[in-house]
C-alpha cells in the first residue's frame, strides 16, 4: 500500500477516535497536483471539530517523523 493512502488511513483513525461522523476518503490524485486523497468528516460542534483536527494533525506529524 502506498504511503499517501496509509497517511489518509491514519487521519481517519484519529478522526474516528474523536467521534468524527461520516468520515470519507476521496481519491483525487488524477485531478489534483497538490494532494492524492481528501479526507472529510463531520463534527457535532466546533470544540469537537477542533479536537478532531488536532488529533489528525498530531498523528500525521508523528507518522512523518518516523519515516
Amino acid at each position: 500500500m502506498n504511503r499517501e493512502l496509509e497517511m489518509a488511513k491514519l487521519a481517519c483513525r484519529a478522526l474516528d477516535e474523536k467521534k468524527g461522523k461520516d468520515i470519507k476518503v476521496i481519491d483525487i490524485h488524477e485531478v489534483s497536483v497538490i494532494a492524492d486523497y481528501f479526507v472529510i468528516a463531520s463534527a457535532a460542534n466546533t470544540n469537537q471539530l477542533q479536537a478532531m483536527m488536532d488529533a489528525a494533525e498530531e498523528e500525521l506529524y508523528k507518522a512523518d517523523r518516523k519515516s
